[in-house]
């Protein structure tokens, strides 16, 4: 079974590194790392259980961060371009065939919380993915019955226990 979080983590940093303009993209470096902006950093902040959808598939909601990162010295409106073709890509992107849903989208905000990054303007993005684990028992040959048993008996109300059959 492949690692569809991962899956996912590749193909939104394809995704926003060939967003116009965006020079870098990868998770959020672990160390001082010297990076081109303007640049996008993925990370992924939590997994929790999603809505069972009855197919034996296990329902995850991932909850994402991006962090959008221009210099001071370009225009704001430069670093509100990115922000809204990143917003643009997430919601116009979905995977149904490896069961990775549509970007649900939950904001996007200046983060000002990043003293060592001053001279810089950030925006935050937040967002979640619906993501299906495992195989879905309703897929495959002979999954769905092509005959259907209404009943078991032969109609009468006998063999259910019932001494008289119910008039109408």
């Amino acid at each position: 079974m492949m690692d569809k979080v991962k899956t996912l983590f590749d193909v939104l940093q394809e995704g926003f590194a060939d967003i116009a303009g965006v020079s870098h993209c990868s998770a959020f470096p672990k160390r001082r790392d010297d990076i081109r902006l303007p640049a996008v950093l993925i990370d992924l902040v939590e997994i929790e259980p999603g809505r069972d959808p009855g197919t034996g598939e296990l329902a995850l909601t991932t909850h994402w961060e991006a962090r959008i990162l221009f210099s001071d010295q370009e225009p704001q409106w430069h670093g509100w371009a990115l922000v809204q073709q990143a917003m643009s890509w997430l919601y116009n992107h979905h995977w149904s065939e490896i069961n990775i849903g549509r970007a649900n989208i939950k904001q996007a905000t200046p983060d000002h919380f990043s003293p060592e990054l001053q001279g810089h303007s950030i925006w935050l993005l937040e967002w979640t993915h619906a993501v299906r684990i495992g195989e879905n028992l309703w897929e495959g040959e002979d999954a769905i019955p092509s005959v259907i048993n209404i009943g078991w008996s032969d109609g009468s109300y006998h063999e259910l226990g019932a001494e008289n059959e119910p008039s109408v």
